[in-house]
């Protein structure tokens, strides 16, 4: 009987849909959408709803869509699926047994319905090709569910067969009746027609029968369901499903479109929101979001007609922009922020050299085309960052430096520049030999007290007269190194001859040798010029010797 009612019901439904879309006005559009997904159940017996709980079965169902503004849409829904349920609890027989229960439902669904579009204009673009919406609907379903529970002691030894086995208990309820749905989903555009579908649907049943959980007694038997009180409310299924929309006439209303709304100056812009419908040919590209040309910088020239539409400018550039006002558009000034002449190409000359600032590698210094800008100011050929007498003439050679003394030796290197040296001496003149001489002999007259570095007063003649030899050599740099023999610790040696070295540097500073001349070091043992096998040997080689150097 009840499948009867079901086919009443059914039947017309679909042939409506169909015809619907037979007959349906190009004052809309209409598609048609396929999905499949999982059926869950809440009710008295527990929740599978968000996956909280196994089983959860299968469904498919089939949707029909009109367009009726840009923020509804005419829906009829016809889904089909199973929906079940497990759970052990305490039965409300004396002895409190743990018992379980199950349900598996087929069922069936029609619905008459809006969805609410999101993408109207408002919130998202009506073409946008992502497409949310709510979705609400009033309708029939069926269902024809099988519920079962099984045994417990109590009542064992009233159901048990010749063989002493203890039968399950299996109830079967077909139901028919009113439901409401309510959900959301979204379309997502793959091409024109065709687009990716989600959405999540629950459905309420206005009845607590189908799921075996409606008995009220207190005291049920087991030819009959239990109560569980765990909800006491009526029914519900949730379908999370996901499938495939198809457009069958023009669309408006995204995820998926076939034809734009009517837009007859061919702008980008739907007459029903072009406030500028007759836009020229030339415009149209350049319209703002109510179809009027648009003036994007405000400079008072059109997109179409401005060649620099986003930056504001001038109509002698064709709203090009002339930041610095030197009469030369910025896209062709070399020197856009920098006023300028056009022979420059728009960039300053600021030291009047003839070399624009940005050509000019000494911008603020007048100089020569062939220093990049940059001054020669001795006129010896050489730019002056890189000539080491800029004041003086010289050569490229001598880096822009003259030889004063002609000796080979250039003034930027030569340690006397007036007198005629040799490159050995940084320019100096050559130490004569008797003065070398002269030097070593005094220096042999230098003496110690043992193991000490204080200077023996017979040596003060010898140190006077080397002050005197070292003076006339002005020029000269002098190093001067104290050498011990190998007698004793190395290290000791090395300390006492450096102390020896300083005491010899401090008494010539007295004698007037300027001190930014000498440097005193001390060898210790290291630089033999005997065999310390022998006291002679050991005696020549404890010494104070001098170098000099330039």
């Amino acid at each position: 009987m009840h499948k009867n009612y079901l086919k009443a019901i059914f039947l017309p439904a679909i042939i409506s849909l169909f015809a619907g879309n037979l007959s349906a006005q190009g004052n809309g559009s209409h598609g048609i959408e396929a999905n499949f997904g999982l059926r869950e159940y809440l009710g008295d017996m527990g929740t599978s709803l968000l996956f909280a709980q196994k089983p959860i079965y299968q469904g498919g169902g089939i949707t029909y869509t009109h367009n009726i503004s840009p923020s509804f849409d005419g829906v009829v829904n016809i889904s089909a699926g199973d929906v079940g349920f497990t759970r052990s609890f305490d039965s409300f027989v004396k002895e409190k047994d743990i018992i379980w229960k199950s349900f598996r439902a087929n069922t069936a669904d029609l619905s008459f319905g809006v969805r609410y579009k999101l993408n109207n204009g408002v919130l998202l673009a009506e073409d946008s090709k992502f497409a949310p919406y709510v979705y609400g609907a009033i309708g029939a379903y069926y269902v024809h569910s099988t519920i079962k529970w099984g045994p417990h002691p109590y009542v064992a030894a009233t159901r048990v067969d010749q063989w002493g086995t203890v039968h399950n208990v299996d109830n079967t309820i077909q139901d028919i009746g009113a439901q409401m749905q309510g959900g959301l989903g979204f379309k997502l555009g793959l091409t024109d027609r065709l687009s990716l579908a989600w959405s999540y649907v629950l459905t309420y049943t206005f009845n607590d029968r189908w799921d075996g959980s409606n008995d009220p007694d207190p005291m049920p038997s087991i030819d009959k369901p239990l109560v569980n009180k765990l909800y006491r409310t009526n029914d519900v299924w949730g379908y999370n499903n996901i499938g495939f929309a198809f457009a069958l006439s023009e669309s408006n209303s995204g995820g998926g479109r076939v034809k734009r709304l009517a837009d007859s100056d061919e702008d980008g812009v739907p007459n029903k929101y072009d406030l500028c419908k007759g836009t020229e040919a030339k415009y149209r590209k350049y319209v703002d979001s109510v179809g009027c040309p648009a003036d994007t910088d405000g400079d008072k020239i059109l997109d179409a007609d401005d060649n620099c539409p986003e930056v504001k400018g001038a109509i002698e550039f064709k709203g090009c922009p002339d930041t610095d006002g030197d009469g030369i558009e910025d896209k062709l000034d070399a020197c856009p922020k920098d006023k300028g002449p056009a022979e420059y190409n728009g960039c300053p000359d600021a030291d009047g050299d003839g070399i624009s600032d940005k050509e000019d590698a000494c911008p603020a210094i007048k100089g020569l085309k062939l220093f990049k800008g940059c001054p020669d100011t001795d006129g010896d050929g050489v730019e002056d960052k890189l000539d080491k007498c800029p004041d003086v003439a010289g050569s490229v050679a001598g880096e822009g430096c003259p030889d004063t003394d002609g000796d080979g030796v250039y003034n930027n290197i030569d340690k006397c520049p007036n007198d005629v040296g040799i490159v050995a001496n940084k320019g100096c003149p050559e130490v004569k030999k008797e003065t070398v001489q002269k030097i070593a002999l005094a220096a042999k007259g230098i003496n110690f007290e043992t193991n000490k570095d204080a200077i023996v007063a017979a040596s003060f003649k010898s140190l006077d007269d080397l002050a005197k030899l070292l003076n006339s050599e002005p020029k000269a740099n002098v190093e001067i190194q104290g050498h011990t023999d190998n007698v004793g610790d190395a290290t000791a040696n090395k300390e006492l001859s450096q102390k020896r070295a300083e005491a010899v540097k401090r008494y010539l500073i007295n004698a007037g040798v300027a001190e930014s001349r000498m440097t005193s070091v001390g060898y210790g043992s290291e630089m033999p010029i005997a065999d310390n096998a022998t006291p002679k040997g050991k005696e020549k080689n404890r010494r104070v010797d001098f170098k000099l150097s330039f």
